[in-house]
């Protein structure tokens, strides 16, 4: 032990720079661990909070399910059948995602099979007191509505959820504690090294004092581990004693200073004097790590922000579509509108498919402008153009660089055309009902454009939607007139009846009048 400290101590300062690099190695490494820590407690904690959200949405579903029901059986209004319906959509999504995360969990999915079981069981039963309602039947619908199968539904409901909500509670509570420490962690790190790197900093000036003749072999070889490990600047290495030194304390202080900044989530640091020139330098050494460390955050940042920007407006435009789901025309507009808005473009347009004498062609049927809407119109064939184009092939459009006068709708600015045009074909279940074009002076980014694949999968969702119920409407209408003119029929052969009996008496009469007068 004392040949060990005195080895120590007579090579003071080569130990003392081995220790400040471990000690910043071992603190990048549990900043990357702790980050690790901190990402995976907040997707777990999204996780729980996901499966704690779907199951409120999915018993608000079955209760919209009743509701609708039973609203549908005192007015048979169409309309009060839209909860039910919107309940047969999204609460399969709601057990495939709690499924799914359940899963991920290991936890068993034995109560929520029983509870499926018993909610298609359910729907079932909604179907036929539908049906029961379509057919007049009302003593039966009651038979049906008092046995209450509702009450099965909500103990198994029941059953799984109470335990279910314990554990993804404790699975919350379990991350923030994670990430709690992770995040002291990183705090007690800073100190740590703050705390050793300031005695070691005193040793090596000690050290330097009582052995001037070491001296410059020593801070050269300083200067060259410094360069290697922490820094290097690309310049010619420095001779001055006293310049190295304090070029070992500064690049000891901007790395302190620049985990400090990035721990804090000031993820646009940047490490001073670090350039174009010198970065290639500094790829495997403690600047060039964090640097890499920073701009993967950063981008995990971006990729965070973008995709709850994608989650939100798909969320907003959901209910944009549930809101005009009765109305082509309003919902084209409302969805254009939001949709230039929220992608920030300057115009955009709808176009949509259209059907005469058995000719298919586009139409332009709402348009969006600064905030104004332009009544323009406007007739695509399918194929022409590249709007006709993207139809026919079913194929995102992204167009840069755009000619001068390209676009049909000018702005308020004059008639600046804009830089960027973006036209992408509303699909749902293999069947094209449309087109939607943006236009606008940035270029549009991967998340926009995903954003875009979506809203317009939406929206052709909600036009075929539209278009099955007017087609419906309009089946009805044309029922009733053709019963009306039945009806009109039946009345006029029914007078012709009486007034060919009518005759027919008055003709026997006459006969009987002539016999009688001239036969006799």
């Amino acid at each position: 032990m004392q040949r060990f400290l005195s080895l120590v101590k007579g090579n003071i300062i080569y130990a003392s720079i081995f220790l400040m690099i471990a000690l910043t190695i071992l603190t990048t490494f549990f900043a990357f661990r702790n980050q690790r820590v901190m990402r995976t407690t907040n997707e777990e904690s999204k996780e729980a909070e996901t499966i704690l959200r779907n199951m409120e949405d999915l018993w608000t579903g079955i209760n919209l399910m009743d509701l609708g029901v039973r609203g549908y059986a005192l007015t048979k209004k169409e309309g009060l059948q839209a909860p039910f319906l919107q309940a047969l959509r999204v609460n399969p999504v709601y057990l495939d995602t709690i499924r799914t995360l359940m899963n991920k969990q290991g936890l068993s999915t034995a109560k929520l099979d029983d509870y499926v079981r018993l909610n298609n069981d359910y729907i079932l039963l909604c179907k036929q007191m539908i049906e029961l309602v379509n057919q007049s039947n009302l003593v039966d619908f009651v038979s049906l509505l008092e046995q209450d199968k509702g009450l099965a539904l909500w103990q198994a409901y029941s059953a799984f959820t109470t335990d279910l909500v314990q554990v993804e509670n404790k699975i919350i509570a379990d991350s923030k504690q994670r990430y709690a420490a992770a995040v002291r962690g990183n705090t007690i790190l800073q100190v740590l090294l703050f705390l050793i790197m300031v005695p070691s900093l005193y040793l090596i000036f000690y050290r330097i004092r009582k052995q001037q003749a070491n001296t410059r072999n020593l801070l050269l070889n300083l200067e060259q581990n410094n360069r290697k490990y922490v820094f290097d600047p690309g310049t010619d290495v420095v001779e001055d004693l006293g310049a190295i030194m304090n070029t070992s304390i500064a690049n000891l202080k901007k790395a302190a200073a620049f985990i400090g900044k990035i721990t804090r989530g000031e993820y646009d640091a940047t490490w001073p004097d670090m350039d174009e020139k010198n970065a290639t330098l500094n790829q495997q050494n403690l600047s060039g790590t964090l640097v890499n460390m920073r701009d993967q955050m950063k981008r995990i940042k971006e990729e965070d922000e973008n995709r709850i920007w994608v989650t939100e407006g798909l969320t907003k435009f959901t209910e944009i579509t549930r809101q005009h789901q009765d109305n082509v025309i309003a919902l084209c507009e409302h969805s254009i509108r939001f949709i230039t808005k929220y992608m920030e473009g300057q115009q955009g347009g709808v176009f949509l498919l259209q059907e005469q004498d058995e000719e298919q062609y586009l139409e332009l049927l709402a348009c969006y402008a600064f905030d104004k809407k332009k009544f323009v119109e406007k007739r695509i064939d399918i194929g022409q153009g590249l709007i006709g184009q993207a139809f026919l092939e079913r194929s995102t459009v992204v167009l840069k660089d755009v000619p001068s006068g390209y676009t049909h709708i000018t702005s308020g600015l004059g008639e600046a055309t804009p830089n960027n045009v973006l036209i992408v074909p509303m699909i749902y279940n293999e069947k094209t009902e449309g087109v939607v074009e943006i236009a606008g002076f940035e270029e549009w980014k991967e998340h926009q454009r995903h954003f875009m694949d979506k809203a317009t999968e939406y929206m052709a969702a909600a036009l075929s939607s539209v278009r099955s119920t007017q087609k419906m409407k309009l089946v009805v209408e044309q029922m009733q007139v053709q019963t009306e003119q039945l009806h009109a029929q039946e009345e006029e052969m029914r007078q012709n009846m009486e007034e060919l009996a009518a005759t027919n008496e008055e003709m026997k009469r006459k006969e009987a009048e002539y016999l009688k007068k001239y036969v006799v």
